[in-house]
């Protein structure tokens, strides 16, 4: 309902007010505004991470409240094994580095 960019009782990122650089989620609270407002497009040039964080999002919830036991078991197991766990965490990190270096 409030548009982030001009409310100001929307949250601001404390570790950009205090470091002046943007953390990795800075730029999810306008980009899922944007996207609940059907605007794909903007939403993901607030955040570039949301081309893999949406559909790993959305992966997660299929499997938790949609899919069937056996069929949600299959994909828990891909989801959260350790390996995609890490790889996702190794890729956020990643992803902040390249904000701040890029300016992106």
């Amino acid at each position: 309902m409030f548009d982030p960019i001009k409310s100001a009782l929307m949250p601001k990122c404390m570790f950009k007010v205090v470091t002046g650089w943007s953390c990795p989620g800075c730029g999810l609270q306008r980009g899922v505004h944007a996207l609940l407002h059907g605007h794909f497009m903007e939403a993901l040039s607030y955040n570039y991470f949301f081309i893999l964080s949406i559909p790993y999002a959305i992966g997660l919830c299929l499997e938790r409240f949609f899919l069937p036991n056996k069929i949600a078991l299959q994909w828990r197991r891909v989801l959260e094994h350790r390996y995609v766990i890490y790889s996702y965490i190794f890729i956020y990190c990643l992803w902040w580095v390249l904000r701040n270096v890029l300016g992106i």
